[in-house]
């Protein structure tokens, strides 16, 4: 079969994959299943745990993947031309057709050469192997260090500047095919973005080796970078960088304190602003961000420990992340460790812009979804060291909220003709109740949508209305006992009419029959997250370990539809850089160790002198 066939990358078993919603029980298509039916599997789902994963990966075999995976980059995407200004430059793309390295000159090309110096990082404080260091020492860590403690010079800029592109003639442009030299004009600071992921890079290396060539790189980082600041996290990450690497105890005790941890929302909040309270947002950022806050937190130990807040922020930063991938796919299932937020044009407001049934066709990047799986395996340790960390936000806040989770639950609910029970999915409000009843929700929190009033009468009917007394979208199916099931799918559903969304520890307030309204606290269990996340990330190495097996590299961008994009022709080191990470993290969790103790004693031995 040919290398770019669309059917190669499925790892066996994805399609059996439970999913949050309704529409993953794949008996047919939605439109086809019988209203009873659809009910009927979305009650199971909430039921029933989430399944295995379809095999299972043992440490010999993640220790080849992420080696794999390196020897890969190393040989493709590295400049090794000891006489060329760039050498140790990690390129995003090469071309394996005719082996060129190909550059997009009007978008940031280095900030994936960070994030692979930083997988190499992880990889070798998790295994101890060597080569992860030394390709670390000898190429990627060597061109940062001398592009931002030399930059005043390379490009008549201050210190601690670093290009969006650096090249001399070696790579062409994507859309010219000729070859590009310098670097660009403008911008003529480091981007935010760039700035965060160079910060990240450094800090995870400075824990190995501790070179005072990369603190005086991350020194002149926070200084060199102070004109282009828009985010406010930006001086305070840069700062904790700078502190950590320098051992100023008073510049991390300012900065590290501010960092967006201490919100409720946490890096989730994206998704949280986006979906209950209408805010356009871009979807791709939370698992990003939250890797960078995790890593400082992980510098900063010797200060403040990783902890609670750390852990609970983490988690629902990424597996929010996953649910919304999932939702994404609104007429067929998602394959695990594929991700559409690649996409620079998925935008995300109560709902997304479009939608997978939209645009079939759409490229799948080969970035966020490995970035999605280094955060599963990272959110396993934080959940196995911090069991309450999950939950001790709503404990704190909110103890007097009934907790509505995947599990239906009986509501106490006084005046009702039988016990309410409530669940929740990604997708949908789930009840079963007995009528008459009369059940009004509503948002703590201002939102987009006025709620929804969801009667059931004497016989089983039932009629829900939302904003401005529309009639909702609706399955309900009675039961041999007399009582009803019914789903609502919530905003973000494509065909739904506006009432509200829920992403985890949304509060709502349901009044029953007219009385005293009762607090709603919105949450999965921990189990049922643990379970989600490790079918996640076995099945999804699965599915990237086939995909490079028959494409020989990791597309740039790649369709499952008929159309293949342009760039599957491109070989991308951050899907490489994720994997590595993600492999490596997994192989600790599976030890049973623990990623922020290890890089605090992990040291590499200092390199001989030259």
């Amino acid at each position: 079969m040919a290398r770019g066939s669309v059917s190669l990358p499925r790892a066996p078993g994805w399609a059996r994959l439970p999913r949050t919603k309704h529409r993953f029980v794949p008996v047919s298509p939605p439109q086809q299943m019988p209203k009873t039916a659809f009910v009927a599997a979305a009650f199971l789902l909430c039921a029933c745990a989430v399944g295995r994963p379809a095999e299972t990966w043992t440490q010999p075999e993640l220790r080849a993947f992420a080696r794999q995976l390196g020897e890969h980059a190393a040989a493709h995407h590295i400049k090794r031309d000891p006489k060329s200004p760039q050498a140790g430059m990690v390129y995003k793309w090469y071309r394996p057709r005719d082996g060129r390295w190909v550059i997009d000159p009007a978008r940031n090309m280095l900030s994936d050469a960070a994030w692979f110096a930083y997988a190499l990082a992880l990889h070798h404080r998790t295994t101890g192997e060597a080569w992860s260091l030394d390709l670390l020492r000898r190429h990627p860590l060597p061109f940062f260090k001398k592009v931002l403690t030399e930059s005043d010079a390379l490009f008549g800029v201050g210190k601690g500047i670093c290009p969006f592109w650096w090249d001399d003639g070696a790579a062409v442009a994507l859309a010219t095919g000729r070859s590009v030299t310098g670097f660009p004009a403008r911008p003529r600071l480091t981007s935010n973005a760039l700035a965060l992921d160079l910060a990240t890079m450094l800090m995870s290396a400075d824990m190995l080796v501790g070179d005072t060539g990369v603190t005086l790189a991350a020194a002149y980082l926070m200084h060199g970078d102070r004109a282009c600041y828009g985010d406010p996290a930006v001086p305070l990450l840069l700062g904790v960088a700078a502190g950590t690497l320098g051992q100023d105890e008073t510049l991390v005790a300012r900065c590290l304190p501010m960092l967006p941890w201490l919100n409720e929302e946490g890096p989730a909040g994206d998704v949280f602003e986006a979906l209950c309270q209408g805010r356009e947002k871009d979807p791709a950022g939370a698992v990003e961000e939250a890797l960078r806050l995790y890593q400082a937190h992980v510098t900063a130990q010797p200060w403040q420990p990783v902890n609670d807040a750390v852990a609970g922020n983490f988690v629902r930063a990424v597996y929010s992340t996953l649910r919304l991938a999932d939702l994404w796919y609104d007429d067929t299932p998602r394959p695990p460790g594929v991700s559409p937020f690649d996409h620079e044009m998925l935008r995300l407001g109560e709902r997304f812009f479009f939608y997978h049934s939209n645009q079939p066709d759409a490229p799948i990047g080969t970035r966020h979804g490995p970035m999605l799986l280094c955060g599963a395996a990272l959110a396993l340790q934080l959940l196995d060291a911090f069991p309450n960390a999950w939950e001790a936000w709503a404990r704190q806040k909110h103890p007097g909220d009934f907790r509505v989770s995947e599990k239906l639950a009986p509501l106490s609910a006084p005046g009702a003709s039988g016990p309410v029970e409530l669940a929740w999915s990604a997708s949908s409000l789930l009840v079963r109740a007995r009528g008459p009843l009369k059940l009004d929700f509503a948002a703590v929190h201002p939102a987009t949508g006025s709620g929804a009033t969801l009667v059931i009468d004497d016989g089983g009917r039932v009629a829900v209305t939302g904003e401005k007394g529309a009639e909702l979208l609706v399955m309900s199916a009675r039961q041999a006992d007399g009582s009803v099931n019914v789903e609502v799918p919530f905003t973000i559903e494509r065909r739904q009419k506006r009432w509200l969304n829920a992403v985890e520890n949304a509060r709502w307030t349901v009044r029953i029959n007219g009385a005293p309204p009762r607090g709603l606290l919105l949450l999965s269990t921990p189990e049922s997250v643990r379970a989600r996340l490790a079918v996640e990330l076995s099945d999804g190495l699965r599915f990237w370990q086939q995909m490079f097996r028959e494409w020989g590299h990791l597309p740039a961008a790649f369709s499952f539809g008929k159309k293949q994009d342009a760039r599957a022709g491109l070989s991308d080191v951050a899907g490489c850089g994720f994997l590595i990470a993600a492999a490596s993290e997994y192989a600790c969790w599976l030890r049973g160790e623990r990623d922020w103790t290890l890089a605090l004693k992990t040291r590499a031995k200092p390199q001989p002198a030259p």
